[in-house]
């Protein structure tokens, strides 16, 4: 598959993805089964390393990351954790950075760190709330009451 191809099936994947979650998301299990072969599908395509970041424009790597944060596979949202981490840091980087650690971090029942991750409008537990506006400043995210906020009203 070449790159050109790589990142039109990248966008149609994570359309599939946001298109569930926007009009489907009472049906758990289409979502599911959506991430499931999208997370199949990019793991064969990186089977052996991650897609090369001048093959791919910022909404490809937002794609291909949208892939990994939606994944139930733990092992393959680290392998691509160490990779974004590896990269040049830009604004979206760190805070895709941000998300997927906390995505982690909620899968592995341990408390996040930046409070990405709500459950019923909820925060999941956080790590040391004092700092939490430090280190989510430090990682481009806004304050998050002001975050909360917006999470609460949808």
């Amino acid at each position: 598959m070449k790159y050109k191809e790589i990142l039109s099936e990248l966008k149609r994947r994570f359309n599939l993805d946001q298109n569930v979650l926007k009009n489907n998301n009472k049906k758990i299990d289409d979502y599911r089964k959506i991430t499931k072969e999208n997370s199949k599908w990019l793991k064969r395509i990186s089977k052996k390393e991650w897609l090369p970041r001048e093959h791919l424009c910022k909404k490809g790597e937002l794609y291909e990351w949208l892939i990994v944060q939606h994944s139930n596979d733990v092992t393959f949202q680290k392998k691509y954790l160490i990779f974004l981490e590896n990269l040049s840091e830009t604004k979206e980087r760190n805070q895709n950075i941000a998300y997927l650690t906390d995505r982690i971090l909620v899968n592995e029942n341990k408390k996040q760190l930046y409070g990405t991750q709500f459950k019923n409008k909820e925060p999941f537990p956080i790590y040391n709330p004092e700092n939490l506006n430090k280190r989510r400043s430090e990682m481009g995210l806004e304050d998050f009451n002001k975050y909360s906020n917006l999470i609460k009203k949808f």
